[in-house]
């Protein structure tokens, strides 16, 4: 069969497998994101600032150890939340203004909506937008106007898509303050424009093809989550600010790098790693391709790997 290399975009969903372990390692995230989820994604989120140690400096193993690093995961995790709705703040003191100008007092759905976004934070990021769209249409008293809302949402939808350019901040320097650094953020954002709309392209169909592939949606958003860092932090291999000469980027795109075989089965290659003694099966879906689990390729695809 014929080979050939990966490419670019394809790079950030298979990466992952020129860790020997990186089956282990993915699997143990999703276990704690489906058993312990207020603990699970914090540490998920400080796991991928993790991650961009390894791949800025080309580390061996590639994928951090969970081992004796959990709390620290957990902590750093937390410090990314703040990063998050830091800059969204503004819009949901923004909201709770203008339902305390106009006579609402807390509730039950106050108290029914922190809980369940509390306890499932994964979801925490959508929390102004869906408590928006319940005061402006399912609101028994009063109700946002829709005008309002459709320049709340507007602006919601513009820091959601400025944030990773505020994280590749924190990939220069290491430190999260350096996120509020808006000015550079928009600079980094200005200077890589049209590769950023595709990472974001990109990292978009991930993690809809993570989140929808159940019941593996736990492993699939941790893979997208790593998938997604690598995706973004792609862009600053050329900036005067970051040594990328002995980073992973360079090494998956020089001699260092993945190959694809082609299968029997439409869309789905066979990954040749050389830090395997066996490949493994990735599945494409448009740009992006997809590591399969050993569950699927041995019962769905009938191949063992």
């Amino acid at each position: 069969m014929t080979t050939r290399e990966l490419q670019n975009s394809e790079l950030s969903g298979a990466f992952v497998v020129r860790d020997p372990a990186w089956r282990k390692k993915i699997f143990f995230g999703g276990l704690l994101l489906l058993l312990l989820h207020p603990v699970g994604w914090p540490a998920a989120l400080g796991y991928r600032k993790e991650l961009i140690s390894n791949l800025s400096s080309g580390t061996q193993p590639l994928l951090p150890e969970w081992r004796g690093h959990l709390v620290y995961f957990f902590i750093e995790g937390l410090k990314a939340m703040g990063v998050i709705f830091g800059y969204l703040s503004p819009l949901y003191l923004a909201l709770l203004f203008l339902l305390l100008a106009n006579g609402v007092r807390p509730n039950d759905y106050w108290l029914y909506a922190g809980l369940f976004f509390t306890t499932c934070t994964i979801f925490s990021t959508l929390s102004f937008p869906s408590v928006l769209i319940y005061w402006t249409f399912f609101s028994e008293g009063y109700r946002v106007p829709f005008g309002i809302c459709l320049v709340l949402l507007a602006a919601f939808a513009l820091i959601i898509f400025f944030i990773p350019s505020a994280f590749l901040q924190v990939s220069k320097s290491g430190r999260y303050l350096s996120a509020f650094k808006i000015s550079a953020a928009y600079s980094t954002l200005a200077t890589h424009f049209r590769a950023y709309v595709l990472a974001w392209y990109h990292s978009t169909l991930m993690s809809l093809s993570a989140h929808f592939a159940l019941p593996f949606a736990p492993w699939g958003v941790v893979w997208c989550y790593l998938a997604i860092i690598y995706e973004f932090n792609s862009l600053l291999q050329n900036d005067p600010d970051v040594d990328s000469s002995q980073s992973w980027f360079r090494k998956l795109r020089a001699s260092d790098q993945l190959l694809l075989q082609r299968t029997g089965y439409t869309a789905v290659s066979r990954c040749l790693n050389p830090a395997d003694a066996a490949p493994c099966l990735l599945i494409k879906i448009g740009p992006v391709v997809i590591p399969l689990p050993k569950i699927i390729v041995k019962h769905v695809f009938r191949e063992t790997d």
